[in-house]
């Protein structure tokens, strides 16, 4: 594991109240449920920033309908 760094942080204090609650709900000390909601954060808001690419979207899209489409064929002759 990484070295750890301390900073210091100010909760509102309705905030630290769920944070603790929290840690206290999952048996995690205060500083471990800071470091995974900010962690999940950070995760969540890289995955939001990356550009996506319309075109290879919309041909997975029409992958997709072209597969579905043929399962449902193969089903109704071999049902047939």
């Amino acid at each position: 594991m990484s070295k750890a760094t301390r900073v210091t942080v100010t909760l509102d204090p309705q905030v630290a109240e769920w944070a603790r609650a929290a840690a206290d709900r999952q048996n995690r000390s205060l500083s471990a449920v800071i470091n995974a909601a900010l962690r999940t954060t950070l995760v969540h808001d890289s995955l939001t920033a990356l550009t996506i690419d319309e075109e290879a979207e919309l041909a997975a899209a029409y992958d997709d309908v072209a597969i579905t489409q043929a399962a449902a064929a193969d089903d109704a002759d071999g049902a047939a």
